[in-house]
């Protein structure tokens, strides 16, 4: 993926953020998996795919990554959020196990540090842990982290995601009206 794909992801006229910016350089060094099955991945930013065509509430929404299964990680630019101030969220590919995850990108970049399996998923079950198999390049990716950013992985990740969850309660209220609008 190419850094002019990637800046599609986000507003109009916005950077990508620099935490983002250098994942991308590390993530395209090499093909191999480097925290669990995450992935940076282009989703033009306002594509209303996840939220059924509503385009009002996608353009809420920067996607910056992906699981497996196709559930997504974006920056929540809620009012008064820009994207160096908002929260990360997992939006579970079927609609569910969506949640605030993150503080900002750092304290995201963190819980990738952890190397777990689905880290969304595993964040809304409450049991988050290194992958029995790790990714591949997991210790050069937690050594990158540390040697460019001073980001470690939490020794309690679901404090960190509590955290985050105080922080930017409104989260799972604004999704579960928008849902039940749907409905």
């Amino acid at each position: 993926m190419t850094e002019a794909d990637f800046h599609r992801n986000f507003p109009v006229g916005a950077a990508i953020p620099d935490l983002l910016q250098a994942l991308l350089e590390f993530q395209s060094q090499k093909r191999e998996w480097y925290s669990g099955y995450f992935e940076l991945d282009t989703w033009a930013f306002g594509n209303p795919a996840w939220f059924g065509g509503d385009r009002n509430a996608s353009e809420q929404f920067a996607v910056f990554g992906h699981g497996p299964d196709g559930s997504l990680y974006a920056l929540w630019l809620y009012e008064g959020r820009s994207l160096a101030t908002a929260p990360v969220v997992f939006l579970g590919s079927e609609g569910t196990d969506c949640g605030v995850i993150a503080n900002d990108l750092r304290d995201f970049m963190a819980l990738l540090g952890i190397g777990a399996h689905e880290l969304g998923f595993e964040i809304s079950w409450g049991e988050v842990s290194e992958a029995g198999t790790p990714a591949g390049r997991l210790s050069e990716f937690r050594s990158w982290l540390a040697d460019c950013f001073g980001i470690s992985a939490p020794s309690d990740p679901l404090a960190l995601v509590r955290l985050a969850r105080e922080n930017h309660p409104d989260f799972a209220s604004w999704l579960g009206a928008w849902q039940e609008s749907r409905s």
